[in-house]
This record gives structure tokens, C-alpha cells and sequence, in this order.
């Protein structure tokens, strides 16, 4: 009977939704007649610990923490760290994690061996030649640990790695300093795989492939040839999650959430090609953007609704095709097909571009915030304002869209009174969606932070304590192992002091934002704002004639010099001066009504989503490119 290929997924892959890798990698296999299974030994392990737990781990613990990683290390190694030593290694942050949650990782960790032991001893070894193993974040040690029982009870199998954890030069220093890592695929594996499985059965050498590493004459090897990337997106197979729900339904605790579906329809970043974000390292080895045509979008999301059921549909894309919002979002709303795609995007969408992604099914999507603050995005290289990242999320809180997103600190350049103004700012905007987290910057390998730190005043760049009480390995070793390092941020105490301001301010908006409200009531005369934030005196402020319609032109973006003119054109024989506008806006911004950055304004409150000003055009693309670098709330 000929050999087939079996490919793992290990803890600590969320539980929610399958590998979009390794579903890929099995439908390029089995396009070219080669056989192959998946495991996702994810949800094996979760039903030993406990589903909670598993998904408090996988979810909830910040990945430089490594507790996934903590937890399979007795697996792995003969010699390892006492729990006491990670208690020590997670220093402030200890104060996340409680007793019980404390004692519950303690109680994984010395499961993880046995768990190990009993997976492999569930394959029948005999059936494969070749077992891959995939691994993203908090996956390594436990793909290792692995890998290293498969090959020690089967040595004729070859084991091949690969994932975001080995791309580069740490998929080298890990083949290196493990053995039994016997091949690594570097980057995208969609034609590399499959070309490995096909020489390792016909005895071809694998030494000068691009993207790959082996052992030739016992030496760790990596191929000289140029590593090649997909280009035609639209020749790639549907992704085949068969095995992953079969996996969910068995499972006899669920999920809290779940299941999904997981697709892409681009790789690679627009943006990252023109201005590749500093702190971003996200597609280390090919920012190059490419994306599948709106039709065969299309027919993909067809099918996998079609092949799994009626799932949310998680995206991996790094940000959205402006094409899709003319061609693939408006053909499923004409179609009546509710996608419930998740998609990361930039923030400076027009408001009718959301409101397709609304229309078409979404709840939730993933814009690259990072700030309220221009002169911090400035410094991140994002390309957007912080007014124009407040209009997102009005709007979206007006079309009850669910934004996710984070504030990022501590980048080199930022100024006390950058905080000083956001912390100013959350205070009006309490109805608005607060952030999931707060957290410092990361020093991902690939960004251009990580490529020259010596730019932007980075000192003392080393593995994080995590990496240190998990490998057994000098320091210049875990350098090439870590994705993310830590590093001494040039972050003044100055600029520190107002950050943890900024902080309580933002844990308020947190805890008062569902009690919070800034509505406006639109009538054909007149114009009525109700004011009910925590903070401000419950008021109700009503505006007629040219207030009324100022404030409806705030919808979106506008400097004081379009409203002038806009005001010219809508009342032409009242013959309003600039002295009138900005008397009215001065009468909003008593009230922080409206939000000011230099003199751009936003209208505050939440506007009823059918009214429609036909004598407004839409003058966001030009405002933007006009924005200063400085953001106040008036």
C-alpha cells in the first residue's frame, strides 16, 4: 500500500478554527494524487486540561509570555526549568495571571509528556513516510516534542517543519540544534511541499531547493536557489478542513466560539510595499502584494459555505482589496449571501465601503488603529490621522460593527503631550469602542524596527524571558530562534508617566463606554444632540439653519475652508464669512461636540445611517492628504 503523508496541528492553535496552512497543503496533495491526513491534536489536548483553560492559554495570555510554550517543555527536554523559575520570568506581569490559572498551567505542563506519548502511540506509523508539523506562535516546543517522539519511534519517517516559527533564519538555527528536524520549508510551502514529498519518495536531493533546509553529510544546509512565492493566487485549491470538523464535532467540549471557517483571498500588503509599517513584521519574506480576482473569491466563499455550512468566515488577510468593495462585496449582497467575513483593513475607509462590508454579512472587523495620536501613527509609518481613525469608529458604532483593535506605546520619537492628548480625548469619545489592549510595541523579526534598530535608538536587543526558561540555548542562539524579541525602547520617564495616564483613562472608557451615549436626533428643520456620556452634564442641545447642516456635514472629515465654501454653496445669498463657520464650531467644541485636529472637525455624535446629503460630496481623500501631524481635542 503506497505511504501517505500526515500532517499535525499541535496546541496551542486557537481552537475556533482550523489551519488555513495545512488545509491548503492537503488539496495541493491531493491534486496531485498524493495521500494525505491531518490531526488537530489541539482539541485532544484541550478536552485533558480542559477547554476553558486551553482557550484562556491559546486566547488570553500575551504571546512573549510563552506559556504554551512553558507547558510542553518537560515533553521536549531531559532537563527543564521549575515552575518557579516562570512564576519569576513573567516579573510585573505576574499580576495577570491568578493562583488558580497559576496552578491549572502547572497541572498542564505535567500532563504535556504522557499527552505526547499517547498521540503517537494513536498513529499507525506504518501508514506514513512523511509526518509535517506546523507552527505559529505558542506551537514550537509542542510541534517539536512531536517531531522528536515520532522519530524516535519510527526513524524511517522524515520529518519535515515549517510554519511562521521556522521561517528564515529560525527554521535554520532549529534545524540545527534538533536533530530530528530532518527538513524545513521556509515561507510559503504551497508548491515546496508537495516538490519535497515527490523527491524524498523518487531519492532526489533536496539540498538546492530555495526555501528548504536538510542535513548533507550531517551538516544543516540551506538551498542556494532563489525561494520562489505564489504569483496566481487564483490557481490555488479550496482549503479542505474536513479533518477539522470532524475534530469539532466530536469534541465533547465545545469552544465558547466557533466554529469558523478560514480562508485568504490576498497575501502580502499594498501598504507594507509603499510604507512597510516599523513596527510590522508580518510578511518577512514577501510583503509583495497579491490577490485573487473577485470572482474566484466568490466561488471560494460559495463553496466552503456550501462544503461546511453556514460558519463566520476569518480572512488571514494582512489588509482588504480595494477591488472587493466594487466587485466581490456588492455581488454577494445582490446574491443574498451572508458571509460574515472577518477581514483586517486599513482604517481610512470611506463610510459607504463599510457599510458593504456591514451589508454583506461582517460583525466585526480588524482596522490597523494602533493610536488615537497622528504623531505617534506618524512615527509608525501608518499613514492615517488619528481624527480620521475616531471617524471609524463613530461609524462603525453606527452601523453596530464590532471593531478590534489595540493602542501600541513606547515607539522612539513620541512626546509626553501625545498621551496627554489621547487621554484627553478617550474622555469624549466614552461612547464610542474602547481598545481590547494596551501594550508596547514588539520587536518582530522583519520589521524594519528589528532590520536596523540602531534608526530608531533601540539598545539591547535580547530573547525575551520567556525564550530563556523554555530553551536550553545561549542567548546569540534564541536570537535566531525568537519571532519577537525584547529591547530597551528609547522612552523617556517623562513620556512613560503620561502613558500610564493615558492608561487610567482609557481603563475608564473601558468601564463607562456602555453607559455612554452622544446621539443625534435629525428632523427636516432641525437638529437635536443628546448628550448622555459619563462625565459630561445630561444636556440636549438643538441647532437650526446653517449649525443644523454644519453639524450633518461633519459626518465625515472636514477642514474649516470646505465648510466655508460648502456653507456658500448650499445658502449663496446669505453671503456667510469664515468669522459665522467657525463661530458655530466654536459652539460645538464648548460642548466637545465635535472633535478638532488643527483645523479638520468630526462631528461626535452618533448620525442615524439613513440620512443622506445629497448636496455633500465626499472629500475625505483629499482632506486626508492635507492632514497635519498634530491631533487636540478643542
Amino acid at each position: 500500500m503506497p505511504k501517505r503523508v500526515l500532517l499535525l496541528v499541535m496546541p496551542f492553535l486557537t481552537l475556533r478554527r482550523p489551519h488555513l496552512g495545512v488545509g491548503l497543503l492537503k488539496a495541493e496533495l491531493n491534486r496531485k494524487g498524493l495521500e494525505c491526513d491531518i490531526r488537530y491534536y489541539n482539541f485532544r489536548f484541550a478536552g485533558i486540561i480542559g477547554t476553558p483553560i486551553y482557550e484562556r492559554i491559546a486566547e488570553s495570555t500575551p504571546t512573549h509570555h510563552m506559556v504554551g510554550e512553558f507547558i510542553f517543555t518537560p515533553a521536549l527536554f531531559d532537563e527543564v526549568r521549575p515552575f518557579d523559575d516562570f512564576k519569576a520570568a513573567l516579573g510585573n506581569d505576574l499580576r495577570r495571571y491568578d493562583e488558580q490559572f497559576l496552578q491549572q498551567i502547572e497541572h498542564a505542563r505535567n500532563l504535556s509528556p504522557a499527552f505526547i506519548h499517547e498521540c503517537a502511540s494513536q498513529i499507525d506509523l506504518d501508514q506514513y513516510d512523511i509526518v509535517g508539523l506546523t507552527s505559529t506562535f505558542q506551537q514550537n516546543v509542542a510541534s517539536l516534542a512531536m517531531g522528536k517522539e515520532i522519530k524516535r519511534r519510527a526513524p524511517h519517517i522524515v520529518t519535515v517543519f515549517g510554519g511562521a516559527n521556522f521561517e528564515g533564519v529560525m527554521g535554520v538555527e532549529l534545524h540545527r540544534q534538533f536533530p530530528f528536524v530532518d527538513v524545513v520549508c521556509s515561507g510559503e510551502a504551497d508548491d515546496i511541499f508537495p516538490e519535497v514529498v515527490r523527491r524524498l519518495r523518487s531519492g532526489e536531493p533536496l539540498h538546492e531547493m530555495g526555501g528548504v533546509t536538510c542535513r548533507l553529510g550531517g551538516e544543516t544546509v540551506t538551498g542556494s536557489t532563489p525561494q520562489t512565492f505564489v504569483t496566481g493566487l487564483n490557481d490555488l485549491p479550496y482549503p479542505d478542513h474536513t479533518d477539522y470538523f470532524r475534530e469539532f464535532t466530536a469534541a465533547k467540549d465545545k469552544p465558547a466560539e466557533g466554529p469558523e471557517l478560514t480562508m485568504e483571498t490576498s497575501r502580502g500588503c499594498w501598504w507594507g510595499q509603499k510604507h512597510h509599517c516599523t513596527f510590522c513584521g508580518l510578511n518577512g519574506l514577501s510583503m509583495t502584494y497579491r490577490s485573487k480576482s473577485p470572482d474566484r473569491a466568490y466561488r471560494e466563499i460559495k463553496y466552503l459555505l456550501s462544503a461546511y455550512g453556514d460558519f463566520d468566515i476569518f480572512n488571514t488577510d494582512n489588509i482588504v482589496d480595494l477591488r472587493y468593495f466594487s466587485e466581490l462585496f456588492p455581488r454577494l449582497i445582490s446574491d443574498g449571501i451572508k458571509a460574515k467575513l472577518f477581514y483586517e483593513t486599513k482604517a481610512n475607509l470611506k463610510k459607504t465601503q463599510l457599510m458593504l462590508i456591514k451589508r454583506a454579512g461582517s460583525y466585526s472587523i480588524q482596522p490597523g488603529i494602533e493610536s488615537l495620536n497622528s504623531h505617534v501613527l506618524a512615527l509608525m509609518d501608518k499613514g492615517i490621522k488619528g481624527i480620521q481613525n475616531v471617524q471609524l469608529l463613530r461609524w462603525a458604532r453606527e452601523m453596530d460593527l464590532d471593531v478590534q483593535w489595540t493602542i501600541i506605546y513606547g515607539f522612539p520619537g513620541e512626546e509626553p503631550e501625545d498621551y496627554q492628548k489621547v487621554a484627553r480625548l478617550v474622555g469624549a469619545i466614552r461612547h464610542l469602542q474602547p481598545p481590547l489592549v494596551i501594550t508596547r510595541f514588539r520587536l518582530d523579526r522583519f520589521s524594519p524596527m528589528f532590520k536596523d534598530p540602531a534608526k530608531y535608538g533601540i539598545v539591547n536587543v535580547r530573547s525575551y524571558r520567556g525564550h530563556q526558561i523554555c530553551y536550553p540555548f545561549p542567548e546569540e542562539s534564541l536570537q535566531r530562534i525568537a519571532y519577537f524579541l525584547d529591547c530597551d525602547p528609547p522612552m523617556t520617564p517623562e513620556t512613560f508617566r503620561e502613558i500610564k495616564n493615558m492608561w487610567q483613562a482609557v481603563d475608564m472608557w473601558k468601564q463607562l463606554h456602555l453607559k455612554s451615549a452622544l446621539t443625534a436626533e435629525v428632523i427636516p428643520s432641525s437638529l437635536i444632540l443628546r448628550d448622555r456620556r459619563s462625565g459630561y452634564p445630561r444636556a440636549d442641545y438643538s441647532y437650526t439653519g446653517l449649525a443644523r447642516d454644519l453639524y450633518l456635514a461633519l459626518d465625515g472629515v472636514h477642514s474649516d475652508s470646505f465648510l466655508l465654501e460648502w456653507a456658500r454653496t448650499k445658502y449663496p445669498d446669505a453671503q456667510y464669512t469664515a468669522d459665522d463657520v467657525q463661530r458655530i464650531l466654536n459652539e460645538f467644541l464648548a460642548h466637545d461636540l465635535v472633535l478638532c485636529e488643527d483645523n479638520l472637525y468630526l462631528a461626535l455624535a452618533l448620525l442615524p445611517l439613513d440620512r443622506i446629503d445629497e448636496d455633500l460630496p465626499e472629500k475625505l481623500g483629499t482632506v486626508a492628504e492635507r492632514m497635519p501631524a498634530t491631533s487636540v481635542l478643542s
